[in-house]
């Protein structure tokens, strides 16, 4: 039988605590050894089970075989922001300009954000499917994804009667000026359970799945199996040896780090690969692209009918065909820093499946292959895999990528004004109290990029008027001439070798900054130059662009 929360808790609910921890105290002294135990059998619980199929003289796995837990586990990383996964991965110096933006903003002084959690919005972005994380075992203790917490104002009164407001983000200034600090826990609807029944998160079914080294996920056929040895070159089987491992937190992460920047992430993770680090020439992957897609500069006149557009000034070496850096306003630096907000799914989309990153490319594809096998849950579920909205209020008015925005949530809130417990916040209608003095309010999230209680989308992360500068590799920092100096300098370039470009960036150039962000070590370069940039004498570093 359920109980009401109302009765869970009393009038004087810490009382009721302490008196019950002392009472057990008395009754059956702490036994760390059962502790311990408990906790190591939970442990297990959470793990999943992989069967490996390794080639033991090449040293590399050919397959890896699963139930639905292991493949939802790597679908859910499509649903991840790019910002989530620089962060998990420990900002890895062979990931180029992902690192170099990062710290970037790291480094940004609160005075250019619109707000303060701006930064740690962009610092540590939501995904838009995060209460579904919960619901994938192994995801469950990773700190950087915990479902997202409300915090309401410390006057009932403006909570219940005034405002109506809720908070993502604690000691929040709400319209009323009090804080926003009170934390309120939510309560999904009865019986209602995202992996019920035989069904998973987004895979349906008890399908087992087979997924190859670089991700390439497919249901276990013999035919796909053996067409797979006959491409690998493999023809005795006494090669191969099945060897049985389990994915717990640790392994996730790992794997999250390796699928980013490997073809061979699961040779990597499980057969002790860990600190291996790939040497990536990032910018040889740039030759493969299309070089008529490059962006080719324009004149003022021809800027005339660009209204609306962000027009940045270039700064280049003529002898080494290479941007030095870009200046432009706030908006220029919002656009870059709001790519951390961007999830992978919705990434891949924008750049057609094709972002040369890892093994992203063939775990989207795979999405597709399954719903053709129909293997995906829904409709809903398949396109949050594979066109990921951004979670409500990351989404900026200098986007101009067309990623659409999750609609806000309006919970509602439950209060008794008899009990006087903390409130719930319920999906649904709440129960009724057995007191009869039910309160039941829908309350509106706040966009934290205001700081006035604004609850309508849009806003900016970057604060302004301002201007900044963005290097090759896309460290962003305020504009300092000085610091221009200090470029120079490191590359031994004369002042007389620096010609000045102005461009018009919208929707086209946006799409090739963030394709060559996530590939390149020279950004605006290859962005705005056809042909690939010279080889500079010395490599630029953050410490170096910082000093003047």
């Amino acid at each position: 039988m359920e109980i009401d929360s109302c009765q869970t808790l009393s009038t004087s609910p810490i009382l009721n605590v302490g008196e019950q921890k002392k009472k057990r105290s008395r009754e059956e002294p702490f036994n760390s050894h059962s502790f311990q135990q408990l906790n190591s059998r939970a442990a297990k619980q959470m793990n999943i089970s992989l069967t490996l199929l390794v080639d033991k003289e090449r040293k590399r796995v050919i397959y890896a075989e699963s139930g639905k837990d292991f493949v939802e586990t790597l679908l859910s990383f499509l649903t991840m922001p790019l910002g989530t996964v620089i962060k998990l991965s420990g900002k890895q110096p062979n990931m180029s300009s992902l690192t170099m933006l990062y710290q970037s903003l790291e480094d940004l002084d609160l005075e250019f954000l619109r707000t303060k959690s701006c930064k740690d919005m962009l610092l540590h972005p939501k995904s838009s499917a995060v209460e579904l994380y919960k619901n994938l075992h192994p995801m469950v203790g990773i700190e950087a994804i915990k479902p997202t917490q409300y915090y309401i104002c410390s006057s009932w009164n403006c909570c219940f009667y005034d405002h109506c407001l809720v908070s993502t983000v604690e000691n929040t200034q709400c319209r009323c000026g009090k804080t926003m600090d009170r934390k309120i826990s939510e309560k999904k609807d009865q019986g209602v359970n995202d992996a019920h029944g035989g069904d998973g998160v987004f895979v349906k079914g008890k399908m087992r799945f087979m997924i190859r080294d670089d991700l390439q996920v497919s249901v276990v056929s013999s035919s796909t199996f053996f067409a797979a040895l006959r491409e690998l070159g493999i023809s005795d089987a006494s090669v191969l040896e099945e060897r049985n491992v389990n994915v717990g937190e640790e392994e996730v992460l790992h794997l999250l780090k390796r699928f980013f920047l490997s073809k061979t992430p699961l040779t990597d993770v499980f057969l002790g690969q860990l600190n291996t680090v790939d040497e990536v020439d990032l910018d040889l992957k740039v030759i493969a692209l299309d070089s008529d897609k490059m962006v080719q500069f324009q004149t003022e006149k021809e800027m005339g009918s660009d209204s609306g557009k962000m027009i940045v000034k270039l700064f280049l070496s003529k002898s080494y065909k290479k941007v030095l850096y870009a200046e432009g306003g706030e908006e220029i630096a919002d656009l870059l820093f709001s790519f951390l907000a961007f999830p992978l799914g919705s990434i891949a989309k924008c750049l057609g499946g094709c972002t040369s990153m890892g093994c992203l490319d063939n775990l989207y594809k795979s999405v597709e292959d399954l719903s053709r096998r129909d293997c995906i849950k829904s409709e809903e579920r398949k396109a949050m895999l594979l066109d990921p909205k951004l979670a409500p209020y990351f989404g900026t008015k200098n986007q101009l990528l067309q990623i659409e925005e999750q609609v806000p949530c309006k919970p509602n809130i439950f209060y008794c004004s008899t009990c006087h417990v903390v409130p719930m916040v319920y999906n649904t209608d709440a129960p009724t109290c057995n007191h009869g003095n039910r309160i039941s309010i829908q309350l509106s999230t706040m966009n934290q990029k205001f700081l006035d209680g604004v609850i309508e989308l849009g806003g900016a992360f970057i604060a302004g008027p301002a201007m900044f500068m963005v290097t090759d590799e896309l460290i962003v920092k305020p504009l300092s001439p000085i610091s221009s100096i200090s470029l120079l300098r490191k590359f031994n370039i004369p002042i007389s070798d620096i010609e000045e470009r102005i461009v018009c960036m919208g929707e086209k150039e946006a799409m090739s900054l963030l394709k060559f962000f996530l590939i390149s070590n020279s950004v605006l370069s290859n962005v705005f130059y056809s042909k690939k940039p010279k080889q500079m004498g010395n490599k630029t570093s953050e410490e170096d662009f910082s000093s003047t």
